[in-house]
């Protein structure tokens, strides 16, 4: 009895077990009524057990871990996509921040020359007015001083016996002509061009139109919202990255090891 109990070995043991040997493995230890009816409870049990495990089997083939994979490269390649447009976007702010500060120093740099050029066009126009009332005062006219210098050509013309030829007499009109056309110009140029100009980029006080309607709105309601949307994206994705992609990629691996013990284990007690 004893001889055959030490015949089977433990190998031959589990594997007649799991496969439903009660008979067998009773009459190795000696057929007794209570040993072949604890060997039934044990059959018993492990046809439980087997059962179990095939239902693990079953859960494993619904395939839950290639789905994930499947769905997390797709979403890789997508937020990598989305990451690509967010660098792009950061560099086009950049560019636009750039230009912004640029357009800036262009208009720093060109206030200067207004400056100079309203000056000079300024001293123009007082040196023309202090013109016209010294013409004024020594003609005792009250005429502009282009009609007040017309007047004077022609007292001076009539003046002259034998009178003035004609080329003399057409420089004469290009130079009234000239005259009467610098105090217009001067106006034109001081109040039409210089002024609004001044107004909008220069102001003498408060903040320059330009930077109210179109730096500001450009910076507030465009840039500096683009930006904090962008940031938003990167932590979003960086989260994502953390505290989704890689614990299920973890548990994933860790779960293509665990198979592998499982296999090793079912092949070193016969379960193939």
């Amino acid at each position: 009895m004893e001889k055959q109990h030490e015949g089977v070995t433990r190998r031959q043991l589990m594997t007649t077990a799991v496969v439903g040997g009660a008979a067998l493995i009773a009459g190795a230890v000696g057929g007794t009524a209570a040993t072949t009816a604890a060997l039934a409870e044990k059959e018993l049990e492990l046809a439980k057990l087997r059962a179990l495990v095939g239902l693990y089997e079953n859960l494993e083939k619904v395939g839950i871990d290639a789905i994930i994979a499947t769905g997390m490269n797709v979403l890789r390649g997508a937020f990598e996509t989305v990451k690509t447009g967010v660098r792009l976007a950061r560099e086009g702010i950049t560019a636009a921040e750039t230009a912004l500060k640029n357009f800036q120093a262009m208009l720093d740099s060109l206030q200067s020359a207004v400056d100079l050029a309203t000056r000079a066009l300024t001293e123009l126009a007082r040196k023309l007015q202090a013109a016209e009332s010294f013409v004024v005062t020594i003609l005792g006219t009250a005429l502009p001083l282009a009609e007040a210098i017309a007047n004077f050509f022609n007292e001076l013309i009539k003046k002259i016996p034998f009178g003035v030829g004609a080329e003399i007499s057409r420089a004469i009109s290009a130079l009234i002509d000239l005259i009467r056309a610098v105090p217009a110009t001067l106006d034109t140029l001081l109040t039409q061009l210089l002024k609004p100009l001044r107004d909008m980029f220069f102001p003498a006080s408060g903040t320059a139109t330009v930077r109210t309607n179109l730096f500001d709105p450009i910076i507030n309601n465009l840039l500096t919202p683009l930006k904090k949307f962008l940031t938003d994206v990167e932590t979003l994705l960086d989260k994502w990255e953390k505290e989704f992609t890689a614990p299920v990629q973890k548990a994933l691996d860790e779960r293509a090891q665990i198979r592998k013990q499982i296999v090793a284990l079912r092949n070193d007690i016969g379960l193939v």
